[in-house]
């Protein structure tokens, strides 16, 4: 009995030991998948455009974008950064301004309306989708989860719970697609549509405009770097 119980706890030890050896095991092959640690700068866009939020009028965009290269076979990770302002259509603010006058008890008291400013920086995190084939313009597709930092202003609102509501750092998803061209070895140009999911709004956006290609670099066996 004593030597079966020691078979017993030996071969629970060995299985606990494979299971735990395993795991280091899996998570470096799906890190050496990803390619995790080849992912550096490659190019970096500027863009401008005109973005369409819900609730809001129409306004120009102004990005950056990082392309730090491959995680894995055609898909590649691209962080962005972007930054527009609007304010409230007239209906939406009138609309808000009536909500107000009914609830005011004082007959007299007139509830004026006034413009209602938003802002908004974007900071987000994309996994795009770029097929390789030898064509020279390249379409693309990619999703990405996104920071709202988002500001309100306006003398309707100072000071209030909506002024504070509105004013918000928030997390979202967005869609992107559009192609790239490269046109000469170090510059090209690239447009996209976005599209933008957050709880409180939604916004669509078209963007164009110009890369700068640095170059991939790939590690040597002897741990340098050289440039493709």
């Amino acid at each position: 009995m004593a030597r079966r119980s020691s078979a017993a706890l030996a071969l629970a030890g060995a299985g606990a030991l494979l299971f735990t050896g395993s795991r280091p095991c899996r998570a470096q092959a799906v890190f050496d998948w990803l390619s995790l640690d080849r992912l550096q700068i490659v190019s970096l866009g500027a863009a401008v455009g005109r973005v369409q939020p819900s609730q809001l009028e129409a306004t120009n965009i102004y990005a950056l974008e990082a392309d730090y290269g491959e995680i894995a076979r055609g898909w590649r990770v691209v962080f962005g950064a972007s930054y527009w302002e609007s304010r409230f259509r007239d209906k939406v603010i009138q609309a808000f301004v009536d909500s107000l006058q009914k609830s005011v008890s004082d007959p007299g008291a007139h509830v004026v309306a006034s413009p209602v400013r938003l802002y908004d920086v974007t900071f987000g995190a994309e996994a795009r989708y770029l097929p390789s084939y030898s064509g020279e313009i390249k379409p693309f597709f990619g999703v990405g989860i996104a920071a709202h930092v988002i500001n309100a202003e306006g003398k309707l609102i100072k000071g209030t719970f909506v002024e504070r509501a509105l004013d918000d750092i928030a997390a979202g998803l967005y869609l992107t697609t559009g192609f790239s061209l490269r046109i000469v070895r170090h510059f090209g140009v690239e447009a996209a549509v976005r599209g933008d999911m957050l709880s409180g709004f939604r916004s669509t956006q078209v963007r164009a405009g110009g890369t700068y290609y640095f170059g991939r670099m790939h590690g040597t066996r002897s741990g340098g770097q050289v440039p493709q």
